[in-house]
């Protein structure tokens, strides 16, 4: 379906949009997928040989700082022996995976790989990296509980929940991937979060709910996602996140559904404007 000017500013009327904000949530809510699919390109891969083979002889952490990690931000390790290396034949193409068991590591690797050394204010709230470049590509993940949410919060053991957080996160940024790579974007928008921790809850669970959505949004990620959009409109957002959430799970129900394939689904969810998710 797809939805004109005037009919996207009666949404947005109706979940509480503002002439004043209008403009900003028209930007904010416009659909920037446009399936495009191009012959899979793994020729990057090539670059990732030298660590594989350091990885061996000096394991992963000592491969990291020597192939990946400039000369002045070498990263000392907490736990060097835990850091994990792969290339991940994921459902979105193969992706090289970092994973990481201590939070300063984590931390510490984003910082230093992906930033560069520049100070980036979210990363206590961030559990995973996703870099995509014209020449590289990765993923680095923590086993941190899956946005900061304490386990208790959904009734699990904490090892429990740590496990079923780095599947959830893992197939939350292969969903990124294959956005990137198969529909042109990937972004902090609650478009793109909908599908990505669509992907990872129902790879980690076998199911989809709203109100653990939620939850996760309002652990702190929410913030990343509006931090351009005025308070009224981060409400506006907020209430669709919900509306478009709860869509989600009753649709993950349905026959229709069931009959898709997970690439199917994504594919279902990224033509899907979104201010259609709420009904």
């Amino acid at each position: 379906m797809i939805l004109s000017i005037d009919d996207k500013k009666t949404i947005l009327k109706k979940l509480g949009a503002t002439s004043d904000d209008m403009d900003a949530l028209l930007e904010y809510t416009a659909n920037a997928f446009s399936y495009s699919p191009k012959p899979s390109d793994d020729e990057y891969l090539t670059r990732w040989t030298p660590l594989l083979t350091t990885a061996k002889e000096n394991g992963v952490a000592f491969a990291i700082n020597q192939h990946l990690v400039r000369s002045d931000l070498q990263i000392p390790f907490n736990k060097p022996e835990e850091i994990e290396f792969e290339i991940y034949d994921s459902f979105a193409g193969k992706i090289p995976i970092i994973t990481a068991s201590s939070d300063t590591d984590f931390e510490s690797l984003v910082l230093n790989i992906v930033h560069k050394g520049q100070p980036y204010p979210h990363i206590k709230k961030q559990g995973a990296s996703f870099a995509f470049g014209k020449q590289n590509r990765f993923i680095i993940l923590s086993h941190k509980p899956y946005s900061n949410l304490p386990a208790e919060s959904i009734g699990l053991d904490d090892a429990i929940w740590r496990k079923k957080s780095l599947v959830l996160r893992k197939f939350h940024e292969c969903a990124h991937y294959y956005t990137k790579q198969f529909h042109g974007s990937s972004q902090n928008n609650l478009h793109d979060e909908l599908i990505a921790d669509f992907c990872g809850m129902w790879e980690s669970f076998s199911w989809y709910k709203a109100d653990y959505f939620m939850k996760f949004l309002h652990q702190g990620r929410m913030q990343i996602y509006i931090e351009n959009l005025s308070p009224a409109a981060a409400k506006v957002v907020e209430t669709l996140a919900h509306l478009a959430s709860t869509w989600i799970e009753d649709w993950s129900k349905s026959e229709d559904f069931l009959q898709l394939s997970n690439i199917q689904r994504i594919d279902f969810l990224c033509k899907k404007e979104l201010l259609t998710y709420g009904g």
